[in-house]
């Protein structure tokens, strides 16, 4: 394992780069990562229309509580089109990791033709406020189940913005990642089931989004797991995890939950690559009100909205200018090309003159990917050309410090995005091994 070194002033020094590497890098890969609003042939995705957090060793508010509602029927059929995503109201009284409807998945903006056995689901899980509906794509193997059944890869997605529409099965690129060459293609043909959630407040309205919250896109993802048996019975319980830039980290907060949110689930490992860290210091970017923080704007005001939405001591209106406060509203209905790209206020013009930073900060600190604890291997790739490197390679230490398995792998000449396709063949690789029960090699040792 080599590392790059970083002080803690290189962390801070490079977190202003988040922005544009881990979370809103263009030309990224498809492997759950960062991806540009465009789709094969020139399409362009459908613009979305108008419309303190717990540590890891906090338990579930009710993991295993009914919601609200009738009682839990039989999965039903879904609809076509977008009324898919309209939740039953009220909630059913079903479990986490309940399915509610699936239907086949086959987006307008993709063909169906060479797509795998692939098929739309609505599923429940635990949001900031209890039960909530989720939705997601499971995708089946062609051969049939082993005994046990076929292994699951989960795989989280990158930025794509916080609104509803902007949910990866609405847009297709859930799709795209499945085409011949892809690595989740690829494992579908090694007989690995893969999963996609759209997170929480994704796909599914009447919920917002809590966009970098580690614990709410772990139970998305273990729950999608648990509703991909009941879409069918020959998936198995094993299961990685897999994610690149805000994916990544989401794939690292899954690892570190499921032994007490999921424990039912038998978790091989995590391939992160190029995980999204480091945004924990935007507000104190943000708050020095000068030109350095322009460019970040849009990604700070997304970060407060995520906070806001599982922590109610988070107050955008307590914090931003009233317009910063505009954009902040208007990114729960656009997506990520509009929300970044859009017109800002001036870095001097974002925070109140007397907004209190304490709660926001509190909320970005205890759901940084230095937080999390981890008791499976990760792998981790990195692009030597991201400037995320060093943060990465800082995490890898620290993750290591706490008793981690952590193989920190930089690819030469890799950027952000470039690393999804560099290491294509390596997380292979090295989740095939995790599956055969081989031993994890070039991590640091975990504690005894």
């Amino acid at each position: 394992m080599r590392f790059t070194g970083a002080s803690g002033r290189a962390v801070r020094g490079l977190s202003v780069f988040l922005v544009a590497t881990a979370l809103f890098a263009t030309g990224c890969g498809r492997s759950g990562g960062d991806r540009h609003q465009e789709l094969p042939g020139g399409l362009q995705a459908a613009a979305a229309p108008k419309s303190a957090s717990p540590k890891p060793s906090d338990k579930p508010a009710s993991p295993g509580a009914p919601g609200p509602g009738a009682a839990c029927p039989p999965a039903a059929a879904g609809p076509d089109g977008d009324a898919f995503y309209d939740p039953p109201n009220p909630l059913p009284q079903c479990k986490p990791g309940s399915l509610l409807r699936q239907r086949p998945y086959a987006p307008d903006e993709m063909s169906a033709e060479g797509l795998p056995r692939t098929l739309l689901v609505m599923y429940m899980t635990t949001g900031p406020n209890g039960p909530v509906a989720a939705s997601g794509i499971v995708s089946l193997p062609s051969t049939p189940a082993p005994p046990g059944g076929w292994p699951v890869v989960a795989s989280d997605h990158g930025t794509m913005g916080i609104g509803t529409n902007c949910a990866t099965s609405r847009t297709g690129w859930s799709a795209v990642g499945l085409q011949s060459g892809d690595m989740l293609a690829e494992l579908l043909n090694r007989g690995i089931a893969v999963v996609q959630t759209d997170y929480i407040g994704m796909g599914v309205p009447g919920t917002r989004h809590p966009y970098l919250n580690g614990k709410f896109a772990a139970y998305a993802t273990l729950d999608l797991v648990r509703a991909a048996h009941a879409v069918d019975s020959g998936v198995g319980t094993t299961m990685l995890v897999t994610g690149h830039s805000q994916g990544g980290h989401a794939a690292l907060w899954t690892a570190s939950y499921q032994p007490e949110y999921a424990s039912e689930l038998d978790l091989k490992g995590v391939v992160a690559m190029a995980p999204g860290t480091g945004f924990q210091f935007m507000p104190g970017l943000v708050a020095q009100r000068d030109a350095t923080a322009a460019p970040y704007i849009g990604i700070f005001l997304m970060l407060v909205d995520g906070a806001a939405a599982a922590d109610p001591a988070v107050k955008p209106e307590q914090i931003l200018t009233p317009d910063a406060l505009a954009v902040a509203d208007r990114a729960w209905s656009d997506c990520l090309g509009t929300v970044v790209g859009g017109t800002m206020p001036d870095p001097a013009d974002v925070l109140k003159p007397d907004a209190d930073l304490g709660p926001i900060n509190a909320a970005l600190q205890a759901n940084a990917t230095e937080q999390v604890n981890l008791r499976t291997p990760v792998f981790l790739p990195q692009g030597d050309q991201d400037p995320l490197s060093p943060l990465n390679s800082s995490l890898t230490r620290s993750l290591c410090a706490k008793g981690a398995s952590v193989e920190f792998k930089p690819y030469a000449g890799a950027s952000h995005g470039d690393v999804t396709t560099a290491a294509k063949d390596d997380a292979l690789a090295w989740i095939k091994a995790r599956l055969d029960g081989a031993p994890v090699t070039g991590a640091c040792a975990p504690s005894p």
